[in-house]
């Protein structure tokens, strides 16, 4: 102990040397030291603000003088250049004029006159024995020429002089004589008369060119501006200082708050958790100025402390190695152990997900009772097992599948009566096992011993707090069947009962989707079930069959793009207007090949009114529609007949008089031409109106058919060749394909005639000139009919037209063109012979009718 106090006490003597004799303060040290920045940050700055505002003061003075030095050099290069050469050109050149011919005259009048508005300004051009003693060079000027004579190569010199207590900013630039200057400055011999007479041949000659005649001096008092600046500069370093010393305050206040407070926080934490009274005196007193040093020197003693320690647990962690080792081993064996409890754990699960995993890919009990009895008997130790499921009707487990169990019965019932008598009597083991299964169908897991069977354990099956079976175990070895095991059957059974309900659910489910199915199959018109959005979940035969599809072809497809292979619904779908009213609705829709369905749309709603799915129900109506159209087309006729009928018996006579007087007039008007000529107009439209006259008869008066077995191709290519010169003239071209396998029909040549020709003639008018008729006939065996269709490349017509195309006295053209009773004849006629006429047309494409004639002619 003693040389532990004496390295010590020599560790904290050697420490405290390195510190100087005046100890201060962390604090302290610390705010002088920053003290001493911030004042050199403030003349820094201040001298920064000075030494800135002085240059941007040079460089404004210099752009001044570079003004006047321009401006003064402008009026010399103008008398130079231009005024000079003029005058001696104009008066000889023995003629100087000082006021027009001086360059050094005239720069100095510039300036003294320029001077009388910028006073501050101070211009002069001096040289050394200059000619005018008032441009004769002084001490400085002196001095600067003789800077350009030592230095050729600087052209310029600026900079702040004292000039008499005040600072200018001056600036000097050289001038050398030229060519042009020789005149003047070189021999006297060749300068003018009028120039010697006024300064006389002494001063200012004798120069050659390139020589130094002198500089320019530019010079602007700047000492104001100086002032300023500095007055600036000081005020700078005020506001600077005045912020700093805010600054260094705040900064004080902080560093003591955190720093300081801190560090003898430290201090007193070491102090207050030792407890070696020899330790705490060697830390020190803990009012020592200089907290860094209490610090150091606490760290230093508590490191020769832990070394000490340190050497200590060497000594300790020796003894505990063979503790460690001990330990170790233990360890081991308990990892060994729990690896194994692992894995069987891992099976245990394993056989909880196979199970899971066979109730999600079996259809029915029988796919999961082997795979699940054969998992469940590798983990426990039995000889076989059976299930048995609780029947409601019969109040009885019946036995549904067993597996190396034969000796179980095939049902069990639950006795009522002496049943502490059952338990011990050894000849009723059958009414024990009902027993047995009966507390295992309370929810208990039991077990009894069979003289035949050995120890049985009976395991129930439930859902959701109902017991749905029994799972009974043969054979079982008890003393090998931990509690864990008995956890690991129950949750299999468990397992098992969900399976059983899941797969019940799942069958009575594919039982009532297969009732819908064939209910919906039942129905052989159209039928859909939607979602709220559209997607197809369910369909009939009938649509199958209708669009040439298969389910997986159409299921959870939008409904607009299985169809229409659109993005959205359909602009006029009524399916929108039961999502927005939840009501049905009821739309006739037409589909590009013609037919004409009749839609329904039911809703089906939640309890809370909220819509689910949606049934479509379509019905075909397109025959139902051309029933009604013909019908109402046959109808119309009639009615029309009877009209014309009577309308025609009406005319006809006043028609006949008429024509009879006619031939009176001629006999009598034999001698006047003219009125011959308007009686021969008379007759004309009296004949044309008779011509309609019979037609409205022959409308009325359905003439009986002959009819004959004939070729309809034949009767085809008659009508052509009437109209074989129009269709020149009209250079319309016709192509005809005709059917070669057309078998001879029952109808009446002539009016069938009459018919092609209605529709020919119809075609050409509609053609004008140039223009294209297709005539095509087919024979449809499957449906016993011909058919003739007649196309043309005319203007077409819109849906109002067609719907009236076939009405008597209805026509397209101009009045007196046409009766308008061509195509209420034609269909007429075709009604006549059992067959159908159907036009198909659109505006500016053209018209396509179509005639359908029965093979039979009935």
């Amino acid at each position: 102990m003693n040389n532990e106090k004496k390295n010590n006490g020599t560790g904290t003597e050697g420490q405290k040397s390195h510190f100087p004799v005046v100890s201060l303060s962390l604090r302290s040290k610390f705010l002088v030291g920053t003290a001493l920045i911030l004042i050199v940050v403030c003349f820094v700055s201040a001298f920064i603000i000075y030494y800135r505002e002085k240059n941007l003061l040079e460089k404004s003075a210099y752009s001044k003088t570079q003004m006047v030095m321009y401006a003064v050099e402008a009026s010399r290069e103008y008398v130079r250049d231009e005024l000079r050469p003029r005058m001696l050109e104009e008066f000889g050149d023995d003629y100087f004029m000082l006021e027009s011919m001086s360059t050094s005259y005239v720069g100095r009048a510039v300036m003294d006159k320029l001077k009388v508005n910028l006073p501050d300004y101070d211009y002069r051009r001096v040289s050394v024995n200059a000619r005018n003693p008032i441009s004769e060079a002084n001490d400085m000027e002196k001095g600067m020429i003789g800077y350009f004579k030592e230095k050729r190569h600087e052209n310029n010199w600026q900079g702040l002089v004292n000039l008499e207590g005040d600072a200018h900013y001056m600036r000097f630039k050289p001038v050398y004589y030229d060519a042009s200057c020789m005149p003047c400055h070189g021999d006297p011999g060749d300068a003018p008369e009028d120039l010697l007479r006024i300064y006389g041949s002494e001063r200012g000659f004798g120069h050659y060119p390139g020589e130094l005649a002198g500089i320019i001096a530019v010079g602007i008092p700047v000492q104001s501006a100086l002032s300023a600046i500095k007055e600036k500069a000081t005020s700078v370093f005020l506001v600077v200082f005045f912020g700093v010393s805010i600054f260094y305050l705040l900064l004080s206040f902080f560093f003591n708050w955190i720093v300081v407070s801190n560090l003898r926080g430290v201090l007193d934490l070491f102090r207050e958790e030792v407890d070696e009274k020899n330790l705490q005196e060697m830390l020190g007193n803990p009012g020592s100025a200089d907290e860094l040093e209490a610090l150091s020197s606490a760290a230093q003693t508590m490191a020769t402390h832990l070394k000490q320690t340190r050497e200590e647990l060497k000594q300790h962690a020796q003894n505990l190695e063979l503790k460690v080792e001990e330990r170790t081993k233990a360890l081991k064996e308990s990892k060994e152990l729990l690896k194994e409890k692992v894995i069987i754990r891992n099976q245990e699960l394993k056989t909880l997900n196979s199970i899971a995993e066979l109730t999600t890919q079996a259809r029915g009990m029988a796919d999961i009772w082997p795979q699940a009895m054969k998992k469940t008997l590798k983990l426990i130790p039995a000889r076989g097992v059976g299930i048995y499921l609780f029947n409601e009707g019969t109040k009885k487990l019946n036995l549904k599948y067993e597996q190396q169990a034969q000796g179980l019965p095939s049902e069990a019932g639950c006795p009522t009566q002496q049943v502490l008598d059952l338990r011990t009597d050894s000849k009723s083991s059958e009414k024990l096992m009902e027993y047995s299964m009966c507390q295992a169908l309370q929810g208990e897991m039991n077990s009894y011993i069979s003289p035949d069977l050995g120890h049985c354990l009976n395991i129930p099956l439930y859902c959701r707090g109902k017991v749905l079976g029994v799972m009974s175990f043969i054979g079982v070895d008890f003393d090998e069947i931990s509690s864990e095991q008995k956890e690991l059957l129950l949750s299999i059974g468990r397992q098992i009962g969900i399976a059983i309900e899941s797969l019940s659910g799942l069958q009575k489910l594919i039982q009532s989707k297969e009732l819908l199915q064939s209910v919906f199959d039942g129905i052989t018109d159209l039928l859909v079930l939607l979602d709220k959005d559209f997607r197809i979940k369910m369909v009939n035969k009938g649509y199958l069959e209708r669009f040439h599809v298969q389910v997986e072809d159409v299921l959870d497809i939008p409904c607009f793009e299985a169809h229409s292979g659109l993005p959205m619904p359909c602009p006029h779908c009524g399916i929108k207007e039961v999502v927005r009213t939840g009501k049905p609705y009821v739309a006739e829709s037409k589909c590009g090949t013609g037919e004409i369905y009749l839609v329904h749309f039911y809703p089906i709603l939640s309890d809370d009114g909220e819509l689910e799915s949606i049934i479509r129900y379509a019905r075909d109506i397109t025959d139902q529609k051309k029933v009604e159209n013909r019908i109402q087309q046959t109808e119309k006729l009639v009615s029309m007949g009877q009209l014309a009928a009577g309308v025609a018996h009406e005319i006809n006579n006043p028609l006949g008089i008429i024509l009879c007087y006619l031939e009176l007039l001629k006999r009598q008007l034999a001698d006047f031409p003219q009125g011959l000529k308007d009686l021969h107009t008379i007759e004309k439209q009296t004949l044309n109106c008779k011509r309609i006259v019979t037609d409205l008869l022959h409308f009325s008066r359905r003439q009986e058919s002959s009819k004959a077995y004939s070729s309809l191709n034949t009767t085809i290519e008659d009508v052509m060749h009437i109209f074989k010169h129009q269709f020149k003239k009209q250079k319309i071209k016709v192509e005809l394909d005709l059917d070669p396998e057309m078998p001879d029909i029952n109808f009446d040549e002539n009016k069938i005639k009459q018919v092609f020709v209605n529709l020919i003639m119809n075609a050409c008018q509609a053609i004008g000139k140039t223009g294209k008729i297709n005539i095509m006939t087919s024979f449809i065996k499957e449906e016993g009919l011909v058919r003739v269709a007649i196309r043309d490349t005319g203007y077409g017509m819109d849906a109002e037209v067609k719907n009236k195309i076939f009405d008597p006295f209805f026509s397209t053209k101009k009045t007196g063109e046409s009766t308008g009773l061509g195509l209420s004849v034609s269909y007429g006629i075709i009604q006549d012979h059992g067959g159908s006429i159907q036009v198909q047309s659109e505006p500016g494409q053209g018209a396509e009718f179509e005639v359908s004639l029965p093979v039979s002619g009935n």
